[in-house]
């Protein structure tokens, strides 16, 4: 099975058939969701690639990929990392640059939380990868034991990819 459109699933929420290997992702880092919603407004500086806490922490949202075993087609999980603000400002300037490939990864820790890796994914060491035209860095994490990087490195079966799709569509927790 490599073919995209041979991913389909019955969705147990919905009843629906949904096809193709879906993209989701969180809309802010994991400490943006511990800031009472009434700071927030004066707190939080938040766009859809950026976000700025307390004018000291900066992150940016990059592509968590996992491949999906017995599929050529990679899950896409819109993240968030933590950066220096060296880093970040030097992110800015790269932002609207159409050819940025060559540019060296950055360091930054992962700020986002991906159901169902129950482990605690916050912190992890990653490395960003800078993609041309526009597209969003690539989120490498450091090749660990946790279960998330290990899904990143030996891929995520369909099963877990249905569970985390109903997880983030419908709420639905198993």
């Amino acid at each position: 099975m490599d073919n995209l459109n041979q991913f389909q699933f019955k969705c147990s929420s919905c009843d629906e058939i949904h096809v193709g290997i879906p993209s989701l992702g969180s809309k802010a880092p994991n400490y943006y969701f511990s800031i009472p919603e009434i700071e927030l407004k004066e707190r939080v500086f938040l766009t859809s690639d950026t976000c700025i806490i307390d004018k000291e922490n900066f992150f940016i949202r990059g592509c968590l990929e996992f491949p999906v075993n017995g599929y050529s087609e990679i899950f896409s999980f819109g993240a968030w990392v933590s950066l220096s603000e060296e880093n970040f400002k030097k992110y800015l300037d790269l932002i609207d640059k159409e050819i940025r490939d060559q540019e060296p990864p950055m360091f930054g820790w992962f700020s986002s939380w991906v159901w169902p890796y129950y482990e605690d994914t916050e912190d992890i060491k990653s490395r960003i990868h800078f993609r041309n035209h526009g597209i969003r860095p690539y989120i490498e994490l450091e090749p660990t034991k946790h279960t998330l990087a290990l899904a990143q490195t030996n891929g995520i079966s369909a099963q877990d990819l249905i569970k985390i799709y109903e997880y983030y569509i419908h709420g639905k927790k198993e």
